[in-house]
């Protein structure tokens, strides 16, 4: 494990974000799988770091983009309590290519609201996707929420429109935004209840405006469907979107109700979308978490496989026309239980999963890449952690081999702050190397 801890410091006064520190130069110890040091280790070209933004409130980071070169960089979303008028607000920052602040900013109203994701739009101004507690006359719905979907200067963070979407008998979260070609949007969100879930699809037009009859919930009857991500379906008008997700069903009466990776066709004319192809395991509750479109254009999905009361990262295959091609679990050195999977395509043509471990000796969670080839099988994995609970959320890869990830670290250094942003970049091996 990559073991990080922090002098905690109350004199700052200013949001951390404002003083953006460097773990290996400001922040105390830095051990590197307990055996390296700055002098047995060569650092790689590419500078690695650790980052944390937020105030003197909570935050939490959700995705996380890569700027198109000349300027690059990155955006963050997530959640943050700093700034809020109760509640969680959407927090967003954007950062040169070593993570120093550009511009931050929060949005929201009462009650909670989160960024779950982040697009950059053919308009180059970006869209996240989240959502947003219900209010009524001043009044907040706390077990109601709606989609909320933001387009933010990329310049200056300047809000430019904000839309919420959804009913007052629903509770709805977005999980997506996908800019498509005609020049709107489309939506992919999950409309929940206690004890039934559907998949909640919402077209708009360049203006973020709901498209009449193109917004509808889709899914299952009366079981839990649980939205993940959708794609558009290049030269398909029948059937021009692939939506993937979760769902509590069974494919025969042979085999027991159980969670499953699923995929179908969605067409946003009406009609009935086809039943949903179904991928994972008949003897475990499999949940679909990110999804990756992979080079040969088929996808890679990455969720966690829960069986007997322990769950283990899962990723699977598919090809172009949605068939499995291979499914794989992994194992951790701890044995313990892992969440929050996110999955890429490397440059060699492999895959890069982040995720969370559930460790409890010490109590907390701590941070994990697992590296996999071609074929699905493990290369290495690489675990972070601080002295508190941390999360890992998405990862993405650079042009010079290095990885950047985003997520959660545990750090009280205010009374009633919890919890950091984080963005980390780490070299090709996953290694936090001194720099020099």
């Amino acid at each position: 494990m990559i073991f990080f801890s922090f002098i905690k410091c109350h004199s700052y006064l200013k949001p951390l974000s404002s003083l953006i520190w460097i773990v290996l130069v400001l922040c105390g110890v830095f051990i590197i799988n307990a055996c390296d040091t700055s002098s047995s280790v060569t650092p790689y070209q590419g500078q690695t770091f650790i980052k944390l933004y937020g105030g003197n409130g909570s935050e939490e980071g959700k995705d996380l983009l890569q700027l198109p070169e000349p300027d690059g960089g990155f955006v963050l979303v997530g959640s943050s309590t700093s700034e809020s008028n109760g509640g969680k607000d959407v927090y967003v920052v954007r950062t040169d290519k070593t993570g120093n602040v550009i511009w931050e900013n929060n949005f929201g109203e009462l009650g909670d609201d989160i960024g779950n994701s982040v697009i950059l739009g053919q308009n180059n101004s970006l869209y996240v996707c989240g959502e947003i507690t219900e209010t009524r006359d001043s009044l907040i719905f706390e077990s109601l929420r709606d989609v909320y979907v933001l387009n933010i200067s990329l310049d200056n963070g300047s809000l430019i429109s904000a839309e919420s979407y959804g009913d007052s008998l629903r509770d709805e979260c977005g999980t997506s935004i996908l800019d498509i070609q005609n020049g709107g949007f489309l939506i992919t969100a999950t409309w929940d209840t206690s004890d039934t879930s559907k998949f909640f699809m919402i077209e708009t037009d360049g203006n973020l405006m709901a498209l009449p009859k193109r917004s509808r919930y889709v899914g299952k009857q009366g079981v839990q469907n649980i939205s993940t991500k959708s794609f558009e379906n290049p030269g398909n008008p029948i059937n021009p979107f692939i939506c993937f997700g979760s769902l509590n069903s069974t494919p025969s009466d042979q085999i027991p109700i159980t969670f499953w990776f699923q995929s179908f066709n969605y067409r946003s004319d009406g009609n009935q979308t086809p039943a949903p192809e179904l991928y994972g395991n008949s003897d475990a509750d499999d949940f679909c978490t990110d999804v990756f479109m992979t080079i040969d254009g088929g996808y890679v999905l990455s969720g966690y496989t829960l069986r007997g009361g322990n769950s283990r990262e899962i990723v699977i295959k598919l090809n172009s026309n949605l068939a499995e091609i291979w499914k794989k679990s992994y194992d951790n050195e701890f044995g313990k239980n892992v969440k929050e999977t996110g999955i890429v395509q490397t440059s060699d043509g492999g895959y890069i999963v982040s995720s969370t471990i559930e460790l409890d000796d010490p109590a907390n969670d701590e941070i994990s890449l697992l590296k996999l080839n071609f074929n699905g099988d493990e290369e290495w994995r690489k675990t972070y952690g601080s002295n508190d609970d941390d999360i890992g959320s998405k990862v993405i890869q650079l042009d010079d081999g290095s990885y950047v990830l985003i997520g959660t670290i545990g750090f009280n250094i205010f009374p009633g702050s919890t919890s950091k942003m984080c963005l980390m970049k780490v070299n090709p091996e996953g290694k936090l190397v001194p720099i020099k």
